[in-house]
């Protein structure tokens, strides 16, 4: 009996030995072999990563600092916001988050945890002479219309010191720009 189990045992796998063979190789009539099927994932980029599916923080990388305001900055950080500028006159001041750039960036750096959007993030809002945005335009190249929509709020939400035109506030643009990684 026990020979008999044996036997039958070594029958069963060595048919199910050859059938697997047989599809893998495209040997069996009727059933395709898995290299004539088409791939069965989508690459977004050319550029994938691997190697991880732990999620990326963004980074702030401007050399103007997340956690200060307008009258914190430095006069070397200051420059460095003017030159966002190209045409400020010298004694003029653009528009900047009366609360600092942080609390913009840890919205979006929260939404972006959830979004994994991909791209740049290049907005403009317009700051009227009172301190609130007006409008938001986007120059991003997103391919998430949810955090595009998202990070405009949270700009038209903010409250800004306004921009200073000869010493009075005036109307001009605050530019955000943020390169997400998904």
């Amino acid at each position: 009996m026990k020979t008999y189990r044996y036997c039958l045992l070594i029958s069963i796998s060595s048919l199910a030995f050859s059938n697997v063979w047989a599809q893998a190789s495209g040997d069996m009539p009727g059933i395709r072999s898995a290299s004539s099927q088409s791939p069965t994932r989508n690459v977004q980029e050319a550029t994938s990563e691997t190697g991880t599916i732990l999620k990326k923080d963004i980074r702030w990388t401007s050399k103007i600092p997340l956690n200060k305001t307008y009258g914190e900055l430095t006069e070397a950080q200051k420059a460095e916001l003017h030159k966002m500028y190209e045409s400020l006159p010298p004694g003029d001041e653009p528009p900047f988050p009366a609360e600092g750039i942080k609390p913009i960036f840890t919205a979006i750096k929260n939404a972006q945890r959830v979004l994994q959007a991909r791209g740049a993030l290049d907005l403009a809002v317009t700051v009227g002479p009172d301190g609130k945005a007006t409008k938001v335009d986007d120059f991003s190249n997103l391919r998430s219309t949810q955090m595009a929509d998202l990070a405009q709020q949270v700009l038209l939400l903010t409250k800004y010191k306004p921009g200073m035109c000869s010493g009075t506030p005036c109307t001009m643009q605050f530019r955000f720009t943020q390169k997400l990684k998904g």
